[in-house]
């Protein structure tokens, strides 16, 4: 990161948003030490991850089911990968291994959207993300959760989940109906880039913090008469700048994204691309106090109608390697524990192979893999039929998923957020998952 590039309007707004949130709820008063004590980096393979292929393999189907890959064993007995899993197969025994995820929507932008609320609300699912969507998980900690911070509560990156076409604003990853102040804040580029220079937010030559702050002091005074004019947009102002200042001037999230502070071992482990890096950096960012880091894979990547053999040749190796050293190296650092990973798409795959040398959607079953954050380790929840095609026992939906994401959060998932008609509604009306829970 470059030093001396002085900070754009629109990146202190931006900035200045992690902020400005929504007023706390007395039902998740008692809860903030309890939020505190895990983080969270969600990965989503945008496109839908072919269970059969990588974490629920069919070796003994036919080939028209088995597709153009062996399994390999893993590290957990009885449990096979993908062959193009090594190191996730390494690292089974520290996996909790759902193969019994299910829901009924086969477009991208429902699936999404119910991957990450649990709602089944889909009316009108073919259109991009508005203010009546229900709030992403980012969003909701920013909500539940509101004042100034030296770093954001929740971080996207490297960029929103999007769809090409004029409707490709995702929904379920804003703020929804608790409105976009509650946005996660993201963070874009490639920092595999050696040009990587994701937010202008080095300190301009010769301004020191102090005389930063002497010029804030002097804003302020010159904008008294606006607040006397409109208080309310003036709060809103202050919240935005104070915000933004102490971004800036603490300097945690600047050090998190500079990958140069990592050894060439570390990055090499990661893996020099696009998601290895991105990960490395989601460590980061939680280590320097984001709470929520989700990890968008990029333009539709996983949506393999056809071409699979070829096209996962290319892009399940970085992911595997990515992955296994993101879960490792935070084991390594004590951090598994208090840090939940998620790895998962908006759904699997067809049993079959299509004439076209790929899969199609397939929601009917599909797998998530989740490590760290006091889920069981070394364990397969479900289980899909011989041909990868239904759930055959233990179904799990995103809503039972989100809950029990929420309450190894520390936060009720009964807890109530209010939509635009003052309506309450639940962050997850799914149910806890106890027996994926580890006890003591």
């Amino acid at each position: 990161m470059t030093d001396g590039i002085p900070l754009a309007r629109r990146t202190v707004l931006q900035i200045g948003a992690i902020g400005l949130l929504g007023k706390s709820l007395p039902a998740i008063a008692g809860q903030e030490a309890a939020a505190h004590r895990r983080s969270c980096i969600f990965m989503h393979l945008q496109g839908g991850a072919s269970h059969i292929d990588l974490f629920d393999p069919k070796p003994h189907a036919v080939s028209e089911i088995r597709g153009p890959f062996q399994s390999i064993e893993t590290s957990l007995p009885g449990t096979r990968f993908g062959e193009l899993m090594p190191y996730s197969a390494r690292i089974a025994d520290q996996l909790c291994i759902i193969r019994s995820m299910t829901h009924k929507f086969t477009n991208h932008i429902a699936g999404t959207y119910i991957s990450l609320t649990g709602s089944e609300n889909q009316q009108d699912r073919d259109r991009e993300a508005h203010g009546d969507d229900f709030p992403g998980p980012g969003a909701i900690l920013n909500y539940l959760f509101p004042g100034q911070h030296s770093v954001p509560r929740s971080v996207s990156l490297p960029n929103w989940l999007s769809i090409p076409g004029p409707s490709n604003r995702m929904p379920g990853q804003y703020g929804g109906f608790l409105g976009s102040l509650h946005d996660p804040f993201v963070i874009e580029g490639d920092p595999a880039s050696p040009n990587y220079q994701p937010l202008s937010l080095s300190i301009p030559d010769g301004l020191t913090p102090p005389r930063l702050r002497k010029r804030l002091s002097l804003t302020e005074q010159l904008e008294s008469a606006a607040r006397i004019l409109d208080a309310d947009v003036a709060t809103r102002h202050d919240h935005l700048r104070q915000s933004a200042l102490e971004l800036v001037v603490d300097g945690k999230v600047r050090q998190a994204l500079d990958l140069s502070n990592e050894s060439d071992e570390m990055r090499d482990r990661y893996g020099r691309n696009r998601l290895g890096q991105s990960l490395l950096m989601a460590r980061r960012l939680v280590e320097a106090g984001v709470q929520f880091v989700s990890f968008n894979e990029f333009n539709q990547k996983w949506d393999t109608h056809g071409d699979l053999e070829n096209r996962y040749n290319h892009i399940v190796p970085p992911m595997d390697q990515g992955f296994a050293a993101l879960v490792e190296d935070l084991k390594e650092r004590g951090m598994l524990e208090s840090t939940l990973v998620v790895n998962t798409g908006e759904f699997g795959r067809t049993p079959m192979i299509n004439n076209l040398g790929g899969r199609d959607h397939w929601p009917n079953v599909y797998s998530t893999v989740i490590a760290g954050g006091g889920f069981r380790p070394g364990i397969v929840h479900g289980e899909s039929d011989s041909k990868g095609a239904e759930v055959a026992s233990n179904p799990v939906s995103p809503a039972d998923l989100l809950a029990t994401f929420w309450h190894q959060m520390g936060i009720d998932p009964t807890t109530e957020v209010h939509d635009r008609l003052k309506r309450p509604m639940q962050i997850s009306s799914g149910e806890i998952l106890r027996s994926l829970i580890a006890q003591g």
